[in-house]
């Protein structure tokens, strides 16, 4: 396949599972940056699109997501790399025949890049990165959904405009509130988390595989989640946003302060 061939080829293919396919085909064949922590955080982004109902192209933020971290180092400390691998990356995009906005898109997933007029994808891709980025993974403890939403909304993205922060709050904490419906094993999140930590990083395939899996036992989860809320309530109420306030603002605050890992976490590169 020739570089300039690729971006048409990818964006073409509707399947998720096949556009993880194509990209570690790339990150075998040119070494880029390509392991299960982008798989889970490209999930989560499915997600979020899908029970948000966000107006955008769905297919372009997908591919956006496997592809904006292309030259993101492995050394999670290298704090000079963090700042430069989403330029890196876009410059590297446009050699795959990808065009300008869809390498913007990607260059603005962190705010090291100093950009006039953010493109909206950029602020999808942000909320995902540094979510995951405050996540438990494979090799350290973090932080778990709840938590990471506080502290996304109060420390990493404080004082910064992200248009779609709120509704990223509310597809959180639903996700994981599902489970308040009698369901067994549904913190859909929380759930897809614990499954791609089992693995190591690098074992690629097997994260493919298992998101593959964990799609079609999610969604089961969600539908038959969503049955039960109308049968119980018969409208959607605002309880769950109450709740959500009062536990943020009570509770979490305090026992992420008892953890004693709040600085340590929010600068690393996941």
């Amino acid at each position: 396949m020739e570089n300039t061939n690729f971006a048409e080829y990818i964006l073409n293919e509707k399947s998720l599972s096949e556009k993880m396919n194509i990209m570690y085909f790339l990150h075998k064949k040119q070494n880029v940056f390509f392991d299960n922590t982008v798989v889970f955080k490209t999930e989560v982004c499915r997600m979020f699109l899908s029970h948000m109902k966000i107006d955008v192209d769905v297919n372009l933020v997908l591919t956006a997501c496997l592809l904006y971290s292309v030259k993101k180092s492995t050394i999670s400390f290298d704090l000079n790399k963090i700042k430069t691998y989403a330029r890196e990356g876009a410059e590297y995009l446009k050699t795959l025949g990808f065009d300008d906005r869809f390498c913007k898109i990607c260059l603005e997933a962190n705010r090291y890049n100093d950009s006039k007029k953010r493109e909206k994808e950029s602020d999808i891709l942000e909320l995902v990165d540094n979510f995951g980025m405050l996540l438990d993974r494979d090799d350290r403890m973090g932080f778990s959904p709840e938590e990471a939403i506080f502290i996304l909304e109060n420390k990493n993205l404080k004082n910064v405009e992200n248009i779609y922060l709120e509704d990223f709050k509310e597809f959180v904490m639903e996700m994981e509130n599902v489970a308040s419906l009698g369901l067994d094993k549904s913190r859909l999140i929380t759930n897809w988390q614990k499954k791609i930590n089992g693995l190591p990083k690098y074992k690629i395939e097997e994260g493919m595989k298992l998101a593959k899996e964990n799609r079609k036992e999610a969604m089961m989860l969600y539908v038959e989640g969503k049955k039960i809320e109308i049968d119980k309530d018969g409208i959607r109420t605002n309880k769950r946003q109450i709740d959500y306030e009062r536990k943020m603002q009570q509770e979490l605050a305090e026992q992420i302060d008892k953890k004693g890992k709040f600085s340590d976490l929010l600068d690393e590169n996941a």
